[in-house]
């Protein structure tokens, strides 16, 4: 639980920069004007695809999935962190958003968003849910743990990159996003551990 305070830290820090137009707020357009280069239809077409996997709906999904394999695995103790971090993602994100109300960067022709920018749920969500599920399927493959630590990272990296690749969110969105599911997993780890 001491890993909490300094995520809230980073979280407000990111928040002001955000707010008061601070040096981050000055990389956020160079990195988004960085990312140029690499925007073709090609990569444009796979970052959408990627995109799609952090969606509320796709957690979901993967949360419902995650539940019935642990619940007839006998692995009861994980099922209520595993929607714990899901719904507590979703409920500060979206709480967040509109809070901030932060305008998304300029549209790329044929991409677009209606809610606000800050924090970008897709990072929350596929940081706070791919990232419990993981601690849960370590839990009961102590030999593949490296194996799916490394998957769920390069997934949730693949899926924060695609919405500064879709010019969808700033960098420190994609920060706070993901500073915000990590305080969740640890919140949903520390129920998992303590579960009788």
């Amino acid at each position: 639980m001491i890993l909490l305070l300094p995520l809230a830290a980073l979280f407000a820090v990111l928040l002001w920069q955000v707010q008061s137009g601070g040096l981050l707020v000055a990389l956020d357009g160079t990195v988004n004007a960085g990312l140029k280069a690499i925007r073709n239809r090609t990569s444009l077409a796979a970052g959408a695809w990627i995109s799609q996997i952090g969606t509320g709906a796709a957690g979901m999904i993967v949360c419902l999935v995650a539940s019935g394999a642990l619940w007839s695995g006998g692995r009861l103790r994980w099922v209520v962190p595993i929607w714990v971090a899901f719904i507590g993602a979703q409920t500060t994100t979206w709480s967040l958003k509109f809070l901030t109300d932060r305008q998304r960067p300029n549209f790329l022709d044929g991409i677009t968003a209606a809610s606000p920018s800050f924090p970008s749920a897709h990072a929350t969500v596929s940081m706070a849910v791919y990232g419990i599920v993981a601690l849960a399927i370590a839990d009961g493959a102590v030999q593949g743990r490296g194996v799916v630590f490394t998957l769920a990272a390069a997934l949730i990296v693949l899926i924060s990159f695609s919405r500064l690749l879709l010019s969808l969110h700033y960098l420190t969105d994609v920060l706070a996003g993901a500073t915000v599911g990590l305080f969740w997993i640890i919140v949903a780890w520390q129920i998992a551990r303590a579960w009788p």
